[in-house]
């Protein structure tokens, strides 16, 4: 298994490696930031052999369409450029797409905005991975049909909200070729953003071995990252590396 955790600080990516993981989920969030500590990034991932991928910014106002297209769609575009710096090659980004709760026109115009990071993910070498946080398989069905170059992370945990069974079990059955990547981490069910409690592997109700178990059947082949406390994660990873039947 290709295992990994996100990561928020130099000293974080440095925890993982010495750890043993095999990369680091970077917060990669502003730019001009950035910019500053990529050579200490390079350094670390030099020492170490680490791997990175890139986490991007979420949306300050999911329902505000023109601040996302006017201040997350070229601050995206920046970070996708960056990425091949330190050898990205994939990124994950939230853009929520769920029809429920969003009106077609607005989820039309972040269809476009997502166009316009995947010209600039292709020319970077990165796979763009969109995460479901609502969202079922059918919600995302439109976005794939007309981007084919687009892939998704999938977030088990978010899948336990507003979803019996756990919506990972459609995406999973639904678009195993889409899946890149994949998020761990627990929870209790719910129906609000207070219920995305991150815990550890084990700590909630999540049908955490299942899902594994469909992704192996399936042929995924990607890296899992931890979305729990890193010490948490390093406890966590022989429990996940039984599920997978290593």
């Amino acid at each position: 298994m290709y295992l990994g955790a996100r990561t928020h600080s130099l000293d974080d990516i440095e925890f993982l490696a010495r750890a043993g993981f095999d990369f680091a989920e970077l917060d990669w969030k502003d730019p001009v930031a950035l910019k500053e500590i990529l050579p200490a990034l390079a350094a670390l991932q030099d020492q170490y052999g680490i791997d990175y991928l890139a986490h991007g910014p979420n949306e300050r106002n999911p329902f505000d369409v023109d601040e996302i297209i006017q201040v997350l769609g070229p601050t995206v575009c920046d970070l996708l450029d960056l990425a091949p710096g330190l050898d990205i090659t994939r990124h994950t980004q939230h853009l929520w797409l769920d029809p429920r709760f969003m009106s077609a026109p607005d989820i039309a115009r972040k269809l476009d905005l997502l166009e316009t990071w995947l010209e600039h993910a292709d020319r970077a070498g990165v796979t763009l991975c969109i995460e479901n946080l609502s969202e079922h398989a059918d919600h995302f069905a439109p976005a794939f049909q007309r981007l084919p170059a687009l892939c998704m992370t999938l977030d088990v945990g978010h899948a336990e909200i507003l979803s019996r069974p756990n919506a990972s079990f459609a995406f999973v059955a639904r678009l195993p070729d889409r899946i890149r990547h994949v998020h761990l981490h627990d929870n209790h069910g719910g129906d609000e953003v207070k219920d995305d409690l991150h815990l550890p592997i084990g700590q909630g109700s999540i049908d955490v071995a299942g899902i594994l178990g469909q992704l192996r059947v399936a042929g995924y082949a990607g890296g899992f990252s931890f979305e729990i406390p890193l010490p948490d994660a390093a406890q966590s990873r022989q429990a996940i590396r039984t599920m997978w039947g290593e």
